[in-house]
């Protein structure tokens, strides 16, 4: 008996690809400039934010108010966090305030989306698990 493979889970657990190889070029391969690493980790760790955020918007439906703005903040606050790394902020505030909206963004998703689901399967095997492996990526990559 097979089971049959959830390709959008294994796609999503592709996207960790770009931290992995971000982390062996630090500190191995030394092939790419720290500065342009940082620079990438932050704009992909942005994207992600993004996407993820855009997920909540059902364009087929009228979703509710809260549900558009909850959508649509974190790509203000990723507009915010270029607008910061463009201005030089240190690269350790960067990281600190994308790990913050990760985690921010966890917490409110399991509080406005899956909190009355009964199945939770995507929370606890895709989202929870992503956001942690993420954020420890970012975080071994400013050792």
């Amino acid at each position: 008996m097979s089971k049959k493979i959830n390709y959008q889970f294994l796609i999503s657990y592709f996207g960790l690809i770009p931290y992995v190889l971000t982390f062996l070029d630090k500190y191995y391969f030394l092939l790419v400039k720290e500065d342009d690493l940082f620079n990438f980790i932050t704009y992909y760790s942005l994207i992600i934010i993004v996407f993820i955020g855009s997920i909540n918007w059902n364009l087929k439906n009228n979703p509710p108010t809260h549900i558009v703005i909850y959508g649509f903040l974190p790509s203000l606050f990723a507009v915010i966090i270029i607008i910061l790394n463009l201005y030089n902020i240190n690269i350790l505030t960067i990281f600190i305030l994308i790990i913050l909206l990760m985690l921010t963004q966890l917490f409110f998703d399991y509080i406005i989306l899956f909190s009355n689901e009964t199945n939770k399967r995507a929370f606890f095997m895709l989202r929870l698990p992503l956001t942690v492996l993420i954020i420890i990526f970012l975080f071994l990559n400013l050792l």
